[in-house]
C-alpha cells in the first residue's frame, strides 16, 4: 500500500474515533474468493482490508442525489450516502451475482461499497490501480460496462481523495432540516 494510502486511512480513524463498525479482514477471507475475482485485487487493497477496520464499516459519502440544487456542491457541502465498505465476500456476490457487477468485473471495477437502497448501484474502484478513482455507478445507466463507466458520476479522483471525504453516517432529513432544503 503506498505510503499516502496508509496515512490517509490512518487520519480516517483519528479524525473519526465513532467510525467503529468494521474489522480487519482476514488474508483466509482473501483466500476463500473465486480466482478469478482474487485477481483483480490488488495488494494495496488486500493490505488495507487486513490493516484497517474497513470491512463492513458503515460510513457516508458526500452525494449530491441527483438534485439539481446540489449539483455544483463541494463535497464538504454535501449531505452523505449511507452506506458499508464491501467485505471480501460482498464483493465476489457483487462480481458474480449482481449487474452491474457482472459487467464492470471484466473490465477490472470492483465494489467497494453499494448504496443503502441496495439497489444494484454502487461504488466502484480499479483496484489494480495503484490510486484509483471512486465512481459511483448507476445500475440502470447503461446495459454493458462501457455504457455504465460513461454514465458514472466521479466520487473522487484518486482513493486518497475518496479517504479524506468519508465521514460518518447521518440521516438525509435531518441534513436537510440544518441546511433548510
Amino acid at each position: 500500500m503506498s505510503k499516502e494510502i496508509n496515512t490517509k486511512a490512518s487520519a480516517l480513524f483519528n479524525s473519526y474515533p465513532e467510525l467503529d463498525t468494521g474489522r480487519t479482514a482476514t488474508l483466509a477471507e482473501y483466500k476463500s474468493l473465486k480466482w478469478n475475482i482474487r485477481r483483480k485485487v490488488s495488494k494495496w487493497f488486500l493490505e488495507l482490508m487486513t490493516m484497517y477496520p474497513v470491512t463492513d464499516l458503515d460510513i457516508g459519502i458526500p452525494f449530491n442525489y441527483g438534485w439539481d440544487s446540489l449539483k455544483d456542491k463541494k463535497s464538504h457541502e454535501l449531505p452523505v450516502l449511507n452506506t458499508r465498505f464491501n467485505s471480501f465476500k460482498d464483493i465476489e456476490l457483487e462480481a458474480t451475482e449482481s449487474f452491474p457487477g457482472v459487467d464492470l468485473i471484466k473490465k477490472g471495477w470492483i465494489c467497494i461499497a453499494f448504496d443503502e437502497n441496495i439497489s444494484g448501484d454502487g461504488f466502484y474502484i480499479r483496484a489494480k490501480e495503484s490510486n484509483p478513482k471512486v465512481i459511483y455507478v448507476y445500475h440502470d445507466c447503461g446495459t454493458n460496462a462501457k455504457e455504465l463507466i460513461a454514465q458514472a458520476q466521479v466520487i473522487a479522483n484518486s482513493f486518497t481523495e475518496f479517504l479524506e471525504i468519508i465521514k460518518p453516517q447521518e440521516d438525509i432529513d435531518d441534513w436537510m432540516d440544518k441546511n433548510n432544503v
